[in-house]
Order: structure tokens, then C-alpha cells, then sequence
């Protein structure tokens, strides 16, 4: 790496630069931190070393996709004006060199840059939709017929009737926008989109989800970037960038990214739900905890701000303080009278919770209450049935809701489970085989399944298939269970090993 990049840095006059070596060391540090995931180091490794050698296109190629990646956007329109003027500007620069010009209102420089974007043979479909909003703007033009431009197009045409929709309503024609296109845009877009720099962030973000969907994310989340770039005040661009981002397992960029959501925007609970569950899988529990108490004891919360708590308490192993938070939970819904669907939820979220403290008899009430409201419900006749499996009670009745949830979802796996599982503890070993096996292929990772799998197993004398399974359970398995399938592993299946 130190070679190359002194090579990279060799042809440039020693007077204009830094020492080789020093640059070369920059050069590897500012790489080490880029695959390391640390931003501010990348970033500031890679405009030290523009500003060193502005020359070096293989620098500025890094800088630009490094500072687009992170969001510094200043760094990134430098990087793109020094590949531009060499003519190896990436085709999402082009794109991007429009953004700054609709971003500055100078009106024909953006015409220009957009003319330059239609050029380009991957992102030119947006430019019809740059054209249109710089009629908005700059009053020249018919917006309408140059975005129909995009219409019928094999990419952009995917975003000509939002783009309509929108351009109708910054242009005052927001009851044409409604008859068109119906209650879909009722009261919202209106207040959401009022120009060029909104129109083209909805333009962004979508073609970002887009590419997300079909497994691009690396480019999706450029396309975000540019979303939040051309409206850094518009929320749900930002709460799609973060959502891009914790998918690629970057929380820390996708904390920052709710920072720009503030406390008084109509989608601020969303984005704090996002940072709690955000803290919570970087393991930082107790500041997710914070949060969501704070969530929780504001003034206008909603019940699920109470059951987000009992979560984290589940997580924390504090099942008394869960069985608190999901009590303030159901009495908060019963307040709301909260519809069958929203409140059964609840309810099995209170029985586990009740269950995990030992208050047996307290979680049965909340299963049946759950049961009762919802009693088509897969996932409740599951939850229910195999609870009551659990403690061996009433299992005729467990084992008829059980087969009820798998003639409703035959494909879920938990329930193919918790079929197989009754009909063993019925004494139907040979039959519950081929459920369990089913559902071990179709959930490899869950250890509930295969401890079960390797109890029916060694019920049927095949030993060696049996250990496999419980290993495969041991891999996955919680803290509180591995003795006991360890124990298994080494001596058998007894009554006191046996799974739960």
C-alpha cells in the first residue's frame, strides 16, 4: 500500500507536496480508516491529501466516494469539480454538480447542469424532472410538459405521476393533484413539498428505496445522500438515509443522520423509535432504555411507547420492570380503546413479560384475553397454544389451536414447530419428525428447533442425529439454556434435560 501510494504521489513536483513518505503514510492511514469505518479520519485523511496533490485522480476518486458515503458534502463537491476537470466525473457527480446549482438558485447554471446530467448514459432519466423544477423556480417554462418528457421512460417513467402529482402543488394546483391522483396525497404533500429542493429530494429518496430494494444498496445509499442534500431540512429523507444505513450495519452514520430530524417535526417520533432500536442493536441498552423512558413519559404517548420499554427491560433480563412497562402499555390502550388488531400485540408482549417474572397465572389471563379478541389469529393461537404446551396444561386444547395456526400460515416455521412438538409430548414421535426437520430447514439458526428436533431424535433411538441437532441448538442458544443442552450433548436426553 506505502508503494503504491508513493507511486501515486511520485509524479508530483517535490515543492508543491509534502514529503513521499509523509503522504504516503496519509495515504494508507486515510484507506486503514476507510475499511475500519472510522468517517471523520477517512474524511479528513482524503482532503488533506486533495489539497496536497490536487492533481492525483486516484485520490480525488476516494475522496469523493468516501466524503458522498459519509455525507460531507463539501468534500465531495471539491473531489467532483477536480475529477470533472479531468473528465472522469463518476455519472452520480453529474448528478450531484446539479443539486449545488438548484441548491445556489442560479437558475442557468442548473439548466446547464442538468443538461450535462441528460447526457449521461446511466442517470440522464432525471434530468427531464431537474428540467421541470427549474421551471418551477425560475418561471420559465411549462414544469408539466417538460417532466412528461420522463413519461413512458424505462427508469424515470417509474416516478413521472408522484413528480406530476408534486409539480401540480407547487404550482397551486394542488385540488388538480387530489382528482388525479385521489386520497393517496391528501393532506400531506401539500405541506411536505413545497419547491425544487423537496421535489427533487422525493425524486431522490424514492429512486434510492428503488435500488435498496433490488440489492444495490452501496448506490441506494448515494441516491440517499443526494435526497438530504437537496433538502437538508426534509425529514423523511433523512429517516430513509438512516434506515439505509442501519441495514449496512452503520449506526453510527445513521445516528447522524436523525440528528438533522428535530425535536418539533411531525415525523420526530419515528426517528426517535429509530435511534432506540439503533442504540439498542450497537448495545448500548441503557441509553436506548433512556430514550425510550423519556418516549414513554411525554406528554401524548402512545401505548407502543410503553411496550418498546418492556422490550428493552425483556432484553436487560428485568423482567418485573417489563411487566410494569407492558402493564402502562394495555392500560394506556384500553384508554384509547386501541382496535383488536393493535391490542392483541400487546397482550402476548404482557404474557411473556408476566411468564419471564414467574407469574404464571397473571400471563395465562393475558393469553386468553389475547385469544379472545383475536382468535383467528396465527400467531396468538400459536403463542397461546404452545404456552399452555409449556406447562402441560390442557393440551388437547393447546394441540387444536396449534393445528388451527398451521392451516393458516403452513409455512412459518415457529408454528411448524410447535406442531411437531405437541405431537411428540402426545406420544406421536415418529409423526413429529418430519414437521421438526421441516422447520430446523426452514429456520437453521433457531435453537428452540432443534434442541426439539434432537429430543424427538433420541426418543427414536437415533443418537448420533440426535447430538447434531442439539450441537446446532448450542450455537445459537441463550446463556440460560446451553447447560442444559450441553448436558445433553454429553449424556443423553433425561427428564431433567428435556426441552421446555
Amino acid at each position: 500500500m506505502i508503494g503504491m501510494a508513493a507511486a501515486l504521489l511520485g509524479a508530483v513536483p517535490a515543492q508543491a507536496i509534502a514529503p513521499r513518505s509523509s503522504l504516503a503514510g496519509l495515504y494508507v492511514r486515510a484507506r486503514a480508516a476507510q475499511v475500519a469505518g472510522d468517517t471523520s479520519a477517512a474524511n479528513a485523511g482524503f482532503a488533506a491529501l486533495m489539497a496536497a496533490d490536487p492533481t492525483n485522480m486516484v485520490v480525488a476518486d476516494r475522496a469523493y466516494r468516501q466524503a458522498v458515503t459519509a455525507g460531507d458534502m463539501p468534500v465531495a463537491l471539491k473531489a467532483a469539480r477536480v475529477l470533472d476537470a479531468r473528465k472522469m466525473l463518476p455519472s452520480d457527480g453529474y448528478a450531484l454538480l446539479a443539486l449545488e446549482q438548484v441548491r445556489t438558485r442560479n437558475w442557468t447554471r442548473a439548466g446547464e447542469a442538468t443538461e450535462r446530467l441528460a447526457k449521461d448514459r446511466l442517470f440522464g432519466f432525471l434530468a427531464p424532472y431537474f428540467r421541470a423544477w427549474i421551471a418551477v423556480e425560475s418561471r420559465k417554462g411549462d414544469p408539466l410538459a417538460l417532466a412528461q418528457a420522463a413519461q413512458g421512460a424505462s427508469v424515470g417513467g417509474n416516478y413521472y405521476a408522484e413528480q406530476r402529482a408534486l409539480l401540480l402543488i407547487a404550482t397551486g394546483r394542488a385540488e388538480q393533484a387530489r382528482a388525479e391522483r385521489g386520497a393517496e396525497i391528501s393532506g400531506q404533500l401539500p405541506s411536505m413539498v413545497k419547491g425544487a429542493d423537496e421535489g427533487l429530494a422525493v425524486l431522490f429518496a424514492h429512486f434510492s428505496s428503488d435500488l435498496s430494494r433490488q440489492q444495490l444498496s452501496p448506490l441506494g445509499l448515494i441516491m440517499g445522500r443526494m435526497a438530504s442534500y437537496a433538502a437538508p431540512n426534509f425529514s423523511p429523507a433523512w429517516l430513509l438515509l438512516a434506515e439505509q444505513l442501519r441495514t449496512m450495519h452503520r449506526p453510527d452514520l445513521a445516528l447522524a443522520a436523525l440528528d438533522h430530524v428535530p425535536a418539533n417535526d411531525p415525523l420526530a417520533g419515528n426517528a426517535q423509535a429509530m435511534r432506540i432500536g439503533l442504540l439498542d442493536d450497537s448495545g448500548k441498552r441503557d441509553a436506548a432504555l433512556a430514550e425510550a423512558l423519556a418516549a414513554a413519559r411525554r406528554t401524548g404517548a402512545k401505548p407502543q411507547d410503553w411496550a418498546r420499554v418492556g422490550d428493552l427491560y425483556l432484553a436487560m433480563e428485568r423482567p418485573a420492570d417489563a411487566v410494569n412497562a407492558y402493564a402502562n402499555a394495555v392500560a394506556a390502550a384500553d384508554a384509547a380503546k386501541l382496535a383488536p388488531d393493535l391490542m392483541w400485540p400487546l397482550l402476548l408482549q404482557q404474557a411473556a413479560a408476566l411468564n419471564e417474572a414467574g407469574n404464571w397465572p397473571a400471563a395465562k389471563a393475558a393469553l386468553d384475553r389475547a385469544y379472545a379478541i383475536a382468535p383467528g389469529e396465527a400467531v396468538v393461537l400459536n403463542q397461546v397454544g404452545y404456552s399452555y404446551i409449556e406447562r402441560h396444561e390442557d393440551i388437547d386444547r393447546a394441540a387444536a389451536m396449534i393445528e388451527q395456526a398451521s392451516k393458516l400460515q403452513p409455512d412459518d416455521a415457529a408454528i411448524t414447530d410447535s406442531l411437531g412438538w405437541v405431537l411428540f409430548l402426545r406420544g406421536k414421535s415418529v409423526q413429529a419428525v418430519p414437521l421438526l426437520e421441516r422447520a430446523a430447514a426452514s429456520s437453521p439458526g433457531e435453537p428452540t428447533i432443534n434442541e426439539h428436533l434432537g429430543d424427538v431424535y433420541w426418543s427414536l433411538g437415533r443418537q448420533f442425529e440426535a447430538r447434531y441437532a442439539w450441537r446446532a441448538a448450542l450455537i445459537t442458544a441463550e446463556d440460560k439454556d446451553r447447560a442444559r443442552i450441553s448436558s445433553k450433548i454429553d449424556v443423553g436426553l433425561s427428564g431433567a434435560t428435556a426441552a421446555p
